[in-house]
């Protein structure tokens, strides 16, 4: 494993930032409609491993005195659960798990930090375990992160040893609890280079400091190890909208029991896990799977309903906005890999919450609109995401909703908005990597076209007929007349056209040419289509990293990292074995997809912890190798 966090979460708890150093919570965020995004604990404005203070960390005392562990190792349980291991002084040692119950009746706004002391000696131990840190800031995350104006607070609780760490503003309130597994646990808390304070049991106290500013904070519990044995000290994190729910849902999960929590979680992350025959590859592809699963959609805290996003981890760029392209066409099939039920909820949430403006740019996760430039490729996101899921799944009953029949209705009648006047093609003013288009008419955008009207007819069920149903045939007679060009004597597909004689040779790698015959569209053989892949992938094509030691298709943006979107999709098509072995060497972030890859080094180059490509990554690799 090759990572500098480790991530894990449920959907609605996500751990973005947890040091393999010291096994430190650095920061912790929640979805929360109010916000229209993330709200997010952390104890720096910029997390770094090693460097930074975390806003939780597991800290050992023996004997009075501060034990630092060695060097930690770590482990992933079912692909998700983080745990380390690492030796304490003498015979002791110590065993950190991080998990988040994830699924059916345990799925609650919470997660458990299971601390275990082992002692291999032959005398008893007296042992200190706590979770410590300093909590600096409150965050709220849409396209970029900006601080929360207000006074960050930490309280303690009456009736159990509880901190609650409740984050500034009225609009958008939101309260975090770490309660302790027995009730002889103590509090103390520390404002900015203060004193410790610890609030006698039953005591209510209140600790202010303004966003960005210290508050220092530490639950504890003393404990007794035999020799020859293991003691757990437990950690019950929970949130709500406020302190009274945040300490009744940590109650609930601290009644359940962590371990009964444990086996809710491995069972869920079970039933989402595909069986594989490379473990390796298999690795990637399940580590990947979950990773969509749980930070492409998330519950928000205020409202309980589910959003797609790009991802929760702010470590992405753009991270907790949604984008049909991603929801729709990247993250949808990957879901239907782990979790049907909740793909139906994803695709029915996006027909209901986004498609009053479908195409732009990007929407708040309350559907309002971010930007509203137009991206063709996600306008027919709609039709292809919704025809992919009854062929995948086989359910029909979806096809009544009635927001799917008013939705299939608009898209059908607003198209015509986009097309040109006399030629059946489409306009767009984005590419499907967001870039400004060259020229209004792209190839790849009315491919999608041809395939929206090609798969209209299977999903309509209005009384009246659809009026680009049939006409599939006569955009794909205008593509190929229209949106081809001539390069070395050899006729080869453009990328974009204005349809008055300027063309462009591209291949954007978030929407490529490569991938018209997974589509349907044609086939390899097609003469066109393989004069194109022959020009795309040589070295007259600029942005085709070949000679590199990870090499890939890079875009006009960065031109000197390859795209991971663009790999994936290469496992669709003749060069599957070359994508493969690329897969196989790189060394990502945590072992989850990111927008670039480093072509020298195959480690995450740009846009780490991207959920819906790790979405794209998961399925394609699954249908390349057909687990």
């Amino acid at each position: 494993m090759r990572s500098s966090w480790e991530v894990t979460g449920n959907h609605y708890l996500a751990f973005p930032c947890v040091s393999r150093t010291d096994g430190g919570i650095h920061c912790l965020n929640v979805l929360h409609r109010g916000a229209l995004g993330l709200l997010e604990w952390s104890g720096a404005r910029a997390p770094e491993p090693g460097t930074t203070e975390p806003l939780l960390a597991p800290e050992v005392r023996v004997d009075g005195r501060r034990a630092v562990p060695a060097e930690l190792s770590w482990e992933r349980i079912d692909h998700w659960i983080p745990r380390f291991h690492a030796v304490l002084e003498g015979d002791l040692d110590l065993k950190g798990t991080l998990f988040a119950p994830g699924g059916g009746r345990d799925l609650v706004a919470g997660a458990v930090y299971r601390l275990e002391v082992g002692n291999r000696g032959r005398v008893e131990r007296e042992v200190e375990v706590a979770l410590g840190g300093t909590w600096r800031w409150s965050l709220r995350h849409v396209m970029t992160a900006r601080a929360i104006d207000g006074l960050n607070r930490v309280a303690t609780a009456r009736e159990s040893p509880a901190l609650i760490l409740e984050l500034p503003g009225a609009l958008s309130p939101a309260a975090l609890v770490i309660l302790a597994g027995h009730d002889d646990a103590r509090c103390a808390v520390a404002a900015g280079e203060g004193e410790w304070s610890e609030p006698a049991r039953g005591a209510e106290a209140e600790f202010t400091a303004a966003n960005g500013e210290p508050l220092r904070i530490r639950i504890a519990r003393t404990i007794r190890v035999p020799a020859g044995r293991r003691v757990s000290v437990d950690f019950y994190l929970a949130a709500a909208v406020e302190r009274d729910g945040a300490l009744a849902r940590a109650a609930t999960l601290r009644r359940a029991g962590a371990e009964s929590l444990l086996r809710a979680t491995r069972l869920n992350l079970a039933q989402m896990a595909r069986r594989a025959r490379e473990p390796a590859l298999g690795t990637l592809l399940n580590r990947n799977l979950i990773f969509n699963a749980f930070f492409s959609v998330g519950r928000a805290l205020d409202d309980d309903r589910l959003y797609p996003v790009v991802s929760r981890s702010p470590l992405c760029p753009e991270c907790a906005v949604f984008r049909e392209r991603d929801a729709l066409l990247w993250s949808l099939p990957a879901l239907l890999l782990a979790d049907e039920t909740l793909a139906r909820e994803v695709l029915l949430r996006a027909y209901e919450q986004f498609s009053h403006h479908p195409g732009a740019a990007a929407h708040y996760i309350d559907g309002g609109v971010v930007s509203p430039a137009f991206a063709l490729d996600q306008y027919c996101a709609y039709v292809l995401a919704l025809d992919g899921y009854v062929r995948a799944t086989g359910d029909e009953t979806i096809l009544d909703e009635p927001i799917v029949g008013e939705v299939l209705r608009d898209l059908d009648d607003w198209l015509v908005d986009r097309l040109h006047p006399e030629i059946l093609l489409a306009a767009t003013e984005l590419l499907p990597s967001g870039d400004p288009a060259l020229h209004p008419y792209v190839t790849y955008d009315n491919v999608l076209v041809w395939a929206f009207c090609d798969a209209l007819d299977r999903v309509w069920r209005g009384a009246q007929d659809p009026r680009f149903a049939r006409n599939a045939e006569p955009v794909a007679a205008a593509i190929w007349r229209y949106c081809t060009a001539e390069v070395d004597g050899l006729r080869v597909l453009a990328w974009s056209t204005d349809l008055e004689g300027a063309a462009a040779i591209y291949d954007d790698p978030h929407g490529s040419l490569m991938l018209l015959p997974h589509l349907g569209f044609c086939d390899v053989e097609d003469p066109i289509w393989a004069n194109t892949a022959e020009l795309l992938h040589s070295a007259r094509y600029p942005l085709r990293l070949s000679g590199r030691r990870y090499p890939g298709q890079a875009s006009r943006v960065r031109p000197d990292e390859p795209s991971l979107a663009a790999l994936c999709f290469e496992l669709l098509g003749p060069r599957r074995d070359e994508a493969l072995d690329v897969l196989r060497r790189l060394t990502l972030d945590g072992d989850v997809a990111s927008t670039t890859y480093d072509a020298d080094t195959g480690a995450t180059a740009s846009g780490p912890h991207h959920a819906a490509i790790a979405g794209l990554l998961a399925w394609t690799l699954q249908q390349a190798t057909g687990w």
